[in-house]
């Protein structure tokens, strides 16, 4: 589950997939109707478990290939919506990436691009904010292919990466990663980054449109703001109940009080958000324990007493239901 419920517009992805995705949405908890409605928003948790559900069961290299456009006949239009609308028509690599960076977020609210010039070198990196979500190499894949597919295509195939890293371990084939990016590739790094020459920053984009870029602005920054806001009011749920598990301070009159709002206020918004307040907590609880256990070098016991726990077996519980391991083995396997 995702820490507070971040959502994801599927755009045209699953519709344009449809025949691949289909017979694995059931796994995830989604219905049919993602694949009829590109306006579609759902759980980001469940996208991304898709993404991996589909990869395990039909191809491992399932992320990369889709973003890099190699299944099927390809996509005539944009598989981010206005998002990606607006980054194609940009005057030139540097606009892009700031507008990629500012208006990701319109497409999934968990999601950063970022990028800097460091010796020389365009860094541009990606990162899924959400520590809750655990398996998400096809994520990340997708989107770096994506990345580098729409950078090759918009700068008319003058520049090649010098490095590509990924957050996830390595996989057991990465025949395809060597094939594309014909650089060097590594794995198990601190975050997913792409490294291209510094100088491809101010290039001119061939699919620049003043005009469509103009157009395109007012009603994304709108929904920048709007998005931000859903999302700033989840944060503050959030740090509200972070800063009261231990004391077990956390029902709902208890959060609505030191939000400086009613209870029913605090409802209706939660409401509008489609979040149901008893799991918002349990999984603000279950992302928090994950990244303290995976971080933090406080003991086991006092991390229980730090997420509510009386007795530190009832955590152990809590956490084998969440990542299928004790807290003790999960810890060890992030030292390996």
């Amino acid at each position: 589950m995702s820490r507070l419920k971040h959502t994801v517009y599927t755009e045209a992805l699953l519709q344009h997939y449809g025949d691949l995705f289909r017979p694995h949405l059931a796994a995830v908890g989604l219905s049919e109707e993602v694949l009829e409605r590109p306006d579609a928003k759902i759980p980001l948790s469940q996208y991304i478990a898709l993404l991996e559900v589909t990869a395990e069961r039909v191809d491992s290299f399932l992320g990369l290939r889709l973003g890099l456009g190699l299944l099927g006949e390809s996509f005539k239009s944009s598989l981010f919506g206005g998002v990606g609308h607006l980054v194609r028509s940009a005057a030139d690599v540097r606009t892009m990436l700031e507008c990629g960076s500012r208006y990701l977020v319109v497409h999934a609210q968990a999601n950063e691009l970022a990028w800097r010039l460091q010796g020389g070198c365009l860094e541009i990196s990606y990162r899924m904010t959400d520590p809750s979500v655990l398996h998400r190499r096809q994520d990340a894949e997708f989107a770096v292919g994506t990345l580098y597919a729409r950078l090759r295509e918009y700068t008319g195939g003058k520049y090649a990466p010098l490095r590509v890293e990924f957050e996830h371990p390595q996989p057991a084939d990465t025949s395809l990663h060597n094939e594309v990016f014909r650089c060097p590739v590594k794995f198990g790094q601190p975050t997913n980054v792409m490294v291209w020459p510094g100088e491809m920053l101010d290039e001119p984009l061939i699919t620049a449109d003043l005009r469509l870029f103009q157009a395109l602005l007012p009603g994304l920054e709108e929904e920048r703001r709007r998005r931000l806001a859903d999302t700033d009011l989840t944060t503050r749920i959030g740090m509200v109940i972070e800063a009261n598990l231990a004391s077990g301070r956390v029902g709902l009159e208890q959060v609505a009080t030191e939000l400086h709002m009613s209870k029913r206020t605090l409802q209706r918004r939660l409401q509008e958000l489609d979040l149901e307040f008893a799991e918002l907590v349990e999984e603000i609880r279950q992302a928090l324990a994950i990244e303290l256990v995976r971080q933090s070098p406080r003991s086991l016991t006092e991390i229980a007493q730090q997420l509510g726990y009386n007795e530190a077996s009832s955590f152990t519980r809590a956490f084998r239901r969440w990542t299928g391991l004790s807290p003790r083995e999960f810890r060890q396997q992030g030292t390996k």
